[in-house]
C-alpha cells in the first residue's frame, strides 16, 4: 500500500457546533479540531499518531489543542461516534463510508489524498528477516507473484473482485462497503508494490515528524537494496 489510508470521520454534531464543512480549505477543516476529542483503538498507537501529526499541520498545538480517548476496534468507535462520546475517529476504509452510509459520521479529511508526504509512502509492506536464502527468496516471489495478480485484478475490474473478496472473507459485512473500500484504495496497490527512493524519503520525514526514533539515521539512496529493495517486486513481475 503506497499511501497513508487513514480517514478523519467527525460526527455530525461536531459540524454543526464547528460550522465546519468538508468543502471547506484544508487548513480549515484541520483548525476546527482545536477541542475536539477523537477517538482511538489504543493510546500511543498509528490512530494518535496521525491525529495529533495533523492537529499539527493545522497550526494546533499537537498535545493540548486536542484530546484522545481510548475506545477500542472500529465496530466500538463507530458507536461511540453515534452515541456522541467523541467527535471524531481516524480509521482507513470502509469505516468512513459505513459511517456516512449510518448518518453517524462524514469524512472530513483523506490523509493519504490531501498531503503529498502521504500520498506517496509504504504505508503497509512486507518484511523480511534478513540473511534471505534461496528457499525463502523464492517464497517471497510466489507471495508478490500472487499479491500482483490480485492487485491488478482490482484496479482493472473493482466491483466484481470486490464482492469477490467479499463474500469469501467479509461475509457478513455490507458488499457496497468493501466495493467502496477497494475503489478508494486501488491507487495504494497500482504500483505492483514497487517502492523508490521518494517515497521511502516521504516515510522517514514522516516518521521524523511524528518522533518515531530509530536509533540511527536513514538516508532513503544509501539504504536501497539494504533498508529496502524492489529486486522482489521485479523478480515476480517478470512471470
Amino acid at each position: 500500500m503506497s499511501k497513508v489510508t487513514l480517514e478523519l470521520v467527525v460526527a455530525p454534531s461536531f459540524l454543526e457546533k464547528s460550522g465546519v464543512k468538508s468543502g471547506d480549505p484544508l487548513q480549515k477543516r484541520i483548525a476546527a479540531l482545536k477541542g475536539a476529542t477523537i477517538g482511538v483503538a489504543a493510546i500511543g498507537g498509528t490512530q494518535e499518531t496521525a491525529a495529533r501529526w495533523l492537529a499539527a499541520k493545522g497550526g494546533l498545538d499537537p498535545k493540548t489543542d486536542i484530546k484522545v480517548a481510548q475506545v477500542g476496534s472500529p465496530p466500538a468507535l463507530q458507536a461511540a461516534l453515534e452515541n456522541k462520546r467523541i467527535d471524531a475517529f481516524v480509521l482507513s476504509p470502509p469505516e468512513g463510508y459505513l459511517a456516512t452510509k449510518a448518518g453517524s459520521g462524514t469524512i472530513l479529511i483523506s490523509l493519504g489524498d490531501e498531503f503529498p508526504l502521504l500520498a506517496n509512502q509504504p504505508y503497509l509492506v512486507l518484511v523480511a528477516k534478513k540473511p534471505i536464502d534461496d528457499k525463502a527468496s523464492e517464497l517471497i516471489v510466489k507471495v508478490l507473484r500472487a499479491m500482483q495478480a490480485a492487485s491488478a485484478a482490482l484496479v482493472k475490474d473493482p466491483e466484481p473482485n470486490a464482492i469477490t473478496i467479499q463474500k469469501q472473507f467479509f461475509a457478513k459485512a455490507d458488499p457496497d462497503a468493501i466495493v467502496a473500500a477497494i475503489k478508494s484504495l486501488n491507487s495504494g496497490v497500482a504500483s505492483g508494490g514497487k517502492l523508490d527512493v521518494e517515497s521511502f524519503q516521504n516515510q522517514l520525514v514522516f516518521s521524523k515528524e511524528v518522533g518515531t526514533n530509530f536509533g540511527k539515521e536513514f538516508d532513503a539512496v544509501a539504504s536501497q537494496n539494504d533498508l529496502w529493495t524492489n529486486s522482489f517486486v521485479e523478480r515476480a513481475a517478470k512471470k
